[in-house]
């Protein structure tokens, strides 16, 4: 291994520490909760190194937002999209989900739906950001819901769009509660999101 590779994956396992702590402090502060300082206390690192590795607040806070999804993606979506059927796929993507948020891997709920939240009415480069993740999000799930009707798993006359955004919203709903310790209402989120499925069977 040459020098160059070294200071590279140095840097790198530098980065992911201090995105680890980052997002522990996003997931219950939210992304504005984080500043260099707190983060560089937190990680056990100076400011400068923080500095080196990010630059700035904002990056930093991008750079955390996509590490949230990405443990997600890892943990959740990837697992789902591995399977064969479509409709197990759809399944296990919803499931998935309340598993995840349940397990209390991301102390704040789902990382997305917080920064949702939290940047509701704050135009610029995070908003677009969390945009850009929620379509993601809504894209995988019209893909989804799209070839289990091709496999004649779901009826044909399914609106799509409608599924998903049904979909969302149990979810907001759950990560709320959820927040709030009513576990009830999140449970029955679960159960409503699996009994639409359900409800659109061929």
């Amino acid at each position: 291994m040459n020098e160059t590779d070294g200071r590279r994956q140095r840097g790198e396992r530098a980065r992911a520490q201090v995105l680890e702590h980052a997002t522990a402090i996003a997931s219950t502060d939210g992304l504005e909760g984080l500043t260099i300082g707190r983060v560089a206390t937190d990680a056990g690192v100076g400011k400068g190194n923080i500095q080196v590795l990010f630059g700035d607040k904002e990056t930093l806070q991008l750079a955390t937002l996509d590490a949230g999804v990405v443990h997600y993606r890892a943990t959740v979506v990837e697992p789902a999209l591995a399977l064969e059927s479509p409709l197990a796929r759809l399944r296990a993507l919803t499931d998935g989900w309340f598993d995840y948020v349940a397990s209390g891997a991301s102390p704040g709920g789902c990382f997305v739906c917080a920064a949702s939240y939290e940047y509701r009415a704050r135009p610029g480069a995070i908003q677009d950001r969390v945009r850009g993740h929620r379509e993601s999000v809504r894209a995988r799930f019209r893909e989804t819901i799209t070839a289990a009707q091709a496999a004649g798993e779901l009826r044909a006359d399914v609106d799509v769009d409608q599924l998903v955004f049904e979909i969302e919203s149990f979810r907001s709903n759950a990560n709320v509660a959820f927040l709030m310790g009513d576990m009830a209402v999140f449970e029955r989120a679960r159960r409503s999101t699996q009994a639409r499925i359900d409800a659109a069977l061929a």
